[in-house]
């Protein structure tokens, strides 16, 4: 029996689909049973809720943690760690303890850092701290798992790049939201020159890679899950081929964005209405964020789909 964690979120509703189009049987834990996929057992309860996972866990073997909070703000900005941080580490000590084999965990690209600055050309990691919440608790996850949880517990972690292609329009389906602006003719524009790159990895490619590494992952090894290392400038211009729909994309000043981030910021602090930019997203995409899935293709049979190729089954699932 596996456990899934995040069932309702944007990759692990993918990976969901394909444990039930396998016919394999699963279980979800989720805070609200209205939401949860069809074809499966459902717990109701919260990663921190001990009887939950109690009862999550009885007689699953495998277990495959996606469940994150992904957003670009929250109020209580505890929210991050305890989730993302505290979640992850009671759910792996408590799979242990029951008695679970394989604990599949889903990092992700930003807690590895920027692969390289786009400005100076160099390699970085996390420059001048943190970006945003989001990206210090998945950094602090990573590091306890390196730390504390590949040396005491069967747990192996997968690092996604940037994650696209058919599904719910949420927070993490970032590039969802960029296509959908782009056909409505309501992108505002990419901060910067557009020559940064990114990993672009097609969301079925992630969840096939979750379900080998059930079988043949190694606990206590990391496996970068990238994709096809391209600029904004190109996923935009393949973009506006492949949807037939050809418009100008402005670029905008960094400076300018952060300005207007901080404005966002402000008023999401003192409204409680979630910001559509901060100073945090803002330097995100001052940095390439660019990696190898060398390791992952080897041991995992991970493939990397062409970009067009990925944007081609997304257009296609959006009936454009």
């Amino acid at each position: 029996m596996v456990l899934l964690t995040g069932a309702t979120g944007y990759l692990g509703s993918q990976i969901a689909r394909e444990l039930a189009h396998r016919g394999a049987p699963f279980r979800v834990l989720v805070r609200d049973p209205a939401r949860a996929p069809a074809k499966c057992e459902v717990v109701a309860g919260d990663l921190l809720d001990a009887e939950a996972l109690r009862k999550a866990l009885v007689g699953v073997d495998r277990v495959i943690h996606t469940a994150a909070l992904v957003k670009v703000w929250v109020r209580d900005r505890r929210e991050f760690h305890r989730v993302n941080v505290d979640g992850l580490k009671a759910l792996v000590v408590a799979a242990a303890e029951a008695g679970v084999r394989r604990v599949v965990y889903t990092s992700s690209f930003i807690a590895l850092g920027p692969s390289a600055d786009a400005n100076a050309g160099e390699g970085l990691r996390h420059p001048g701290g943190f970006s945003n919440e989001y990206e210090e608790s998945k950094a602090r996850a990573l590091e306890w798992v390196r730390a504390e949880g590949f040396g005491n517990f069967p747990v192996m972690a997968l690092l996604p790049g940037v994650i696209y292609g058919p599904g719910p329009r949420t927070e993490g389906n970032l590039v969802g939201g960029m296509i959908e602006q782009y056909l409505a003719g309501k992108f505002p524009g990419l901060l910067g020159s557009g020559h940064q790159r990114w990993s672009f990895s097609f969301n079925a490619d992630v969840a096939a890679a979750h379900l080998a590494a059930l079988e043949r992952g190694s606990p206590g090894q990391e496996y970068v899950l990238g994709g096809d290392n391209r600029s904004l400038n190109e996923f935009f211009r393949l973009l506006g081929e492949l949807s037939g729909v050809r418009r100008p994309v402005r670029h905008l000043p960094f400076a300018a964005g952060k300005i207007v981030g901080a404005l966002e910021l402000a008023c999401a602090e003192l409204f409680g209405r979630a910001p559509q930019l901060t100073p945090g997203v803002v330097e995100v995409f001052n940095h390439d964020w660019v990696y190898s899935s060398a390791k992952a293709a080897r041991e995992l049979g991970y493939r990397v789909s062409p970009l067009a190729e990925g944007l081609r089954k997304t257009l296609v699932a959006r009936g454009e």
